[in-house]
């Protein structure tokens, strides 16, 4: 396992909008088109976890549920330049590279 990279992640204490705790969950990224593979993450907020970065990610997804019940925000990190995130400080409101969504 020499040479193998790990992903720090800090996920914040968030409350969503009912006051409870927000909803994260992370994923891997593979591929040249963003395709979601397995998850590393699903959990509350509120901790630090660390991850072994596979040999075929090519990114990582990290969504949030500010409103349950209706679709999570997203964010697309690609590549994986840093090996520390803070997913309180990641840009979800700005358009993601492989979102299905029309912005025109």
């Amino acid at each position: 396992m020499s040479g193998a990279r790990e992903l720090i992640v800090h996920w914040p204490d968030t409350l969503n909008e009912k006051g409870a705790a927000m909803l994260w969950l992370g994923a891997w990224l593979v591929g040249a088109e963003g395709v979601e593979g397995d998850w590393f993450h699903s959990d509350r907020g509120a901790g630090v976890t660390n991850h072994e970065i596979p040999s075929d990610a090519t990114g990582i997804r990290v969504r949030r549920w500010p409103a349950e019940g209706l679709s999570p925000e997203y964010v697309d990190i690609t590549p994986i330049e840093s090996l520390t995130i803070d997913a309180a400080a990641l840009p979800f409101e700005r358009e993601q590279p492989f979102s299905l969504l029309s912005f025109d």
